[in-house]
């Protein structure tokens, strides 16, 4: 062992030394360590230690994570998960656990928490969920809890902190069945008082023009409201009339991928929609090079790069007031851009790929009031072809 003399920048002097502790039984490979001490015997001292502690696991590898409770195996599993899915999914698993799976599983020593206990509070949930009782439990599944619960234990087993995962063997309750929330729409009455109001407002000036072009957008495409807010002038060809979405803005105001690569598409537009597009790139140049700017991003405000949502939403919820019309939400356009093309004939593949829906099952389940209106008219299709013959 060859012992080094260091002089540190505030002359304080050290040393220090290359020990060599053996093969490394994981990697097969020679393991070298390095130790520093204020004194040769602090070197010969280290170096027994790390000598003795190699002998001992056989290997350099890093020591396994700790954790003796449920808390502290949360955190550790945030940490590798957290960057396994997009920013918005993150703060919403981040509230999910923190309001509903550490108040009551935090506190407990990994060895404690057992299948019976698991199996109480699943209970709880689902009894509380079923009832419809208002509370901590209301706003999230307890199905949700439960395997999210069950994901935190497995990452425990996989890091070896826990033997087995006493989630696996919880009987989780069934889920009695519940009055789906009604999907908001405009009715055609609804659709014609509020495009009549917007054709009231003075364009004239920007904010209103901006609004009336991107609420017609998004009843002309049935995009998210994420998927419009991040389109840029290079999205949309104004020649072939299509607007092609390969991106969503997220609450941070960054952009993402869409939720899925169905998400990935391109959407054809109509002329009206196409020639309102070319006007309002106009106006949006001259008003961006009044201020000194040059816009690529098709619904800035030209503070930020990207508009708030949630500063929109305000505005929307005034305009829907003023039209004396139902309160949809921005995602209402999209509902009711779905079901116009359901009413209107568009097969149901071709409806699921415009909405970037990832399975058709969601496109069906979604606007089954449109389907069962399809459906209804089947009946006089058939006694129209019947009386044909």
């Amino acid at each position: 062992m060859n012992i080094k003399q260091i002089t540190k920048k505030n002359g304080d002097t050290v040393y220090r030394a290359s020990v060599y502790l053996g093969i490394d039984q994981v990697t097969g490979k020679k393991a070298r360590t390095t130790v520093t001490a204020n004194t040769k015997k602090g070197i010969k001292l280290k170096a027994r230690e790390a000598i003795n502690t190699f002998t001992k696991n056989g290997h350099t590898t890093k020591e396994k994570p700790i954790a003796t409770t449920y808390k502290e195996l949360v955190s550790l599993w945030w940490e590798s998960y957290k960057n396994t899915i997009k920013p918005n999914s993150q703060q919403s698993m981040e509230g999910i656990v923190r309001l509903h799976i550490l108040p009551v599983f935090g506190a407990y020593k990994l060895d404690k928490l057992t299948t019976p206990v698991i199996q109480k509070q699943v209970n709880k949930w689902a009894d509380s969920a079923n009832q419809g009782i208002k509370g901590a439990y209301a706003n999230y599944s307890f199905l949700n809890n439960n395997n999210i619960n069950k994901r935190i234990l497995q990452y425990g087993v996989t890091m070896q902190l826990l033997p087995y995962n006493p989630a696996r063997d919880v009987i989780v309750p069934r889920k009695q069945q519940q009055k789906k929330d009604k999907v908001k729409y405009f009715s055609n009455q609804e659709l014609k008082q509020f495009l009549g109001y917007l054709d009231t407002l003075d364009q004239s000036d920007y904010q209103n023009l901006f609004d009336v072009t991107l609420y017609k957008l998004l009843l002309a495409t049935g995009c998210r409201i994420g998927e419009a807010l991040a389109l840029e002038w290079s999205d949309i060809d104004l020649k072939s009339g299509t607007v092609s979405i390969t991106k969503t803005l997220n609450r941070y105001l960054e952009t993402n991928t869409p939720k899925s690569k169905a998400g990935l598409r391109n959407i054809e537009i109509d002329k009206a929609t196409v020639l309102m597009l070319k006007q309002y790139q106009k106006r949006q140049r001259i008003q961006s090079m009044q201020l000194g700017r040059y816009e690529k991003v098709v619904f800035s405000v030209f503070t930020t790069k990207y508009a708030y949502a949630c500063n929109l939403r305000k505005r929307l919820q005034k305009h829907f007031k003023a039209a004396n019309v139902p309160d949809i939400g921005f995602h209402g356009f999209r509902h009711t851009h779905a079901t116009i093309m359901l009413y209107a004939g568009i097969e149901a593949k071709d409806l699921q790929y415009r909405l970037g829906h990832s399975n058709i099952s969601m496109t069906l389940n979604t606007y089954v009031h449109a389907t069962q209106e399809g459906a209804k008219k089947a009946v006089s299709i058939f006694e129209t072809a019947i009386s044909n013959l």
